[in-house]
């Protein structure tokens, strides 16, 4: 992976983009901050793909509804709490 300074970056924002597309990931070092990387659509999409979404997690749960418990209604305006 190449890295490039932010300075370099910033002066050729195209060679860095087209060095994501053709060379894979491209490295950005800035000063006193974490890097980033730049990446091509493609190579993100197949990265993303990788990992479940957290909707994905729970909605593929093996939990029955029967198994949860039942929802009571929240006990409001309760003046003798203290």
């Amino acid at each position: 992976m190449k890295s490039w300074s932010m300075a370099d970056a910033k002066a050729d924002i195209s060679a860095v983009i087209d060095a994501a597309v053709t060379d894979g990931p491209q490295r950005i070092e800035r000063s006193g901050a974490e890097p980033v990387v730049v990446v091509s659509e493609s190579a993100w999409k197949r990265l993303a793909a990788e990992y479940p979404t957290m909707a994905d997690l729970v909605t593929g749960a093996p939990i029955d509804p029967d198994d949860l418990p039942d929802r009571r209604p929240a006990r409001v305006g309760r003046s003798d709490a203290f």
